[in-house]
Protein backbone atom coordinates (compact mmCIF):
# COMPACT_ATOMS: atom_id res chain seq x y z
CA UNK A 1 0.00 0.00 0.00
CA UNK A 2 1.15 3.58 -1.16
CA UNK A 3 0.19 6.97 0.66
CA UNK A 4 0.59 10.43 -0.32
CA UNK A 5 0.20 13.74 1.02
CA UNK A 6 -2.15 16.62 -1.19
CA UNK A 7 -4.10 19.47 -0.19
CA UNK A 8 -7.63 18.66 -0.38
CA UNK A 9 -11.10 19.73 0.42
CA UNK A 10 -14.23 17.84 1.62
CA UNK A 11 -14.18 13.77 1.38
CA UNK A 12 -17.11 12.62 -1.27
CA UNK A 13 -18.89 9.23 -1.11
CA UNK A 14 -18.50 7.28 -4.27
CA UNK A 15 -21.78 5.02 -4.81
CA UNK A 16 -22.75 4.16 -8.30
CA UNK A 17 -24.64 1.30 -9.52
CA UNK A 18 -23.76 0.15 -12.91
CA UNK A 19 -26.94 -0.57 -14.78
CA UNK A 20 -26.12 -0.83 -18.44
CA UNK A 21 -23.48 -2.13 -20.55
CA UNK A 22 -22.17 1.43 -21.78
CA UNK A 23 -20.06 3.66 -20.20
CA UNK A 24 -20.57 4.39 -16.77
CA UNK A 25 -18.35 7.58 -15.31
CA UNK A 26 -17.82 7.27 -11.51
CA UNK A 27 -15.81 10.14 -10.78
CA UNK A 28 -16.24 13.18 -13.16
CA UNK A 29 -12.57 15.28 -12.93
CA UNK A 30 -13.77 17.84 -15.94
CA UNK A 31 -13.37 20.60 -14.49
CA UNK A 32 -11.70 19.27 -10.80
CA UNK A 33 -8.98 17.18 -9.71
CA UNK A 34 -9.89 14.41 -7.66
CA UNK A 35 -7.97 12.11 -5.78
CA UNK A 36 -9.51 8.67 -4.86
CA UNK A 37 -7.73 7.03 -1.76
CA UNK A 38 -9.94 4.04 -2.41
CA UNK A 39 -12.49 2.55 -4.60
CA UNK A 40 -14.29 -0.66 -5.09
CA UNK A 41 -16.08 -2.47 -8.07
CA UNK A 42 -17.68 -5.36 -7.16
CA UNK A 43 -20.28 -7.72 -9.26
CA UNK A 44 -23.82 -7.80 -7.21
CA UNK A 45 -25.51 -10.61 -8.92
CA UNK A 46 -23.75 -13.79 -9.00
CA UNK A 47 -22.95 -13.83 -12.82
CA UNK A 48 -19.69 -13.34 -14.79
CA UNK A 49 -19.39 -10.32 -16.79
CA UNK A 50 -16.58 -8.58 -18.35
CA UNK A 51 -15.83 -5.40 -16.87
CA UNK A 52 -13.38 -2.59 -17.68
CA UNK A 53 -11.93 0.08 -15.09
CA UNK A 54 -10.10 3.13 -17.05
CA UNK A 55 -8.77 6.47 -16.40
CA UNK A 56 -10.49 8.51 -19.56
CA UNK A 57 -8.85 11.57 -21.36
CA UNK A 58 -11.66 13.54 -22.12
CA UNK A 59 -9.64 15.90 -24.43
CA UNK A 60 -7.88 13.38 -26.58
CA UNK A 61 -10.22 10.05 -25.78
CA UNK A 62 -7.39 8.00 -24.99
CA UNK A 63 -7.85 5.73 -22.08
CA UNK A 64 -5.78 4.17 -19.66
CA UNK A 65 -6.55 1.15 -18.00
CA UNK A 66 -6.36 0.71 -14.05
CA UNK A 67 -4.96 -2.56 -12.65
CA UNK A 68 -5.91 -4.35 -9.79
CA UNK A 69 -5.44 -7.81 -8.22
CA UNK A 70 -2.60 -8.79 -11.00
CA UNK A 71 -4.62 -7.91 -14.06
CA UNK A 72 -5.17 -4.98 -16.07
CA UNK A 73 -9.15 -4.22 -16.60
CA UNK A 74 -9.77 -4.13 -19.62
CA UNK A 75 -12.87 -6.52 -20.75
CA UNK A 76 -12.04 -8.70 -18.35
CA UNK A 77 -13.79 -11.52 -17.03
CA UNK A 78 -14.87 -11.84 -12.97
CA UNK A 79 -16.43 -14.34 -11.00
CA UNK A 80 -19.41 -14.39 -8.94
CA UNK A 81 -19.36 -12.17 -6.76
CA UNK A 82 -16.02 -10.79 -7.20
CA UNK A 83 -15.01 -7.75 -5.81
CA UNK A 84 -12.02 -5.39 -6.81
CA UNK A 85 -10.08 -2.70 -4.97
CA UNK A 86 -8.40 0.23 -6.27
CA UNK A 87 -6.42 2.87 -4.33
CA UNK A 88 -4.58 6.25 -4.65
CA UNK A 89 -5.57 6.59 -7.74
CA UNK A 90 -5.70 10.26 -9.31
CA UNK A 91 -7.64 11.98 -11.65
CA UNK A 92 -6.29 14.74 -13.39
CA UNK A 93 -8.82 17.79 -14.06
CA UNK A 94 -9.93 16.84 -18.08
CA UNK A 95 -10.21 13.14 -17.00
CA UNK A 96 -12.71 10.93 -15.63
CA UNK A 97 -13.07 7.18 -13.83
CA UNK A 98 -15.18 4.86 -16.37
CA UNK A 99 -16.75 1.90 -15.17
CA UNK A 100 -17.56 -0.61 -18.29
CA UNK A 101 -19.84 -4.08 -17.79
CA UNK A 102 -20.41 -6.69 -20.65
CA UNK A 103 -23.78 -7.78 -18.98
CA UNK A 104 -26.94 -5.68 -20.65
CA UNK A 105 -28.29 -4.91 -16.93
CA UNK A 106 -25.00 -4.05 -15.83
CA UNK A 107 -24.57 -5.90 -12.10
CA UNK A 108 -21.55 -3.73 -10.63
CA UNK A 109 -21.63 -1.44 -7.77
CA UNK A 110 -18.93 1.12 -7.77
CA UNK A 111 -18.22 2.66 -3.80
CA UNK A 112 -15.62 4.51 -2.38
CA UNK A 113 -14.10 7.87 -1.18
CA UNK A 114 -12.81 10.88 -3.88
CA UNK A 115 -11.75 14.22 -2.37
CA UNK A 116 -10.88 17.68 -4.45
CA UNK A 117 -7.54 18.80 -4.57
CA UNK A 118 -7.69 22.27 -3.33
CA UNK A 119 -4.49 22.86 -5.02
Amino acid sequence: MSSFQAIVAGAEEIAVKITANTVTTIVDGTDNKWIIPWMAVGENNGSTPNLTVELYNISTTTSYYLQADGYTWVARAVTAKQSLAFDDIVVPKGYQIRVTSSDPNGRFDAVGVKVRQAI
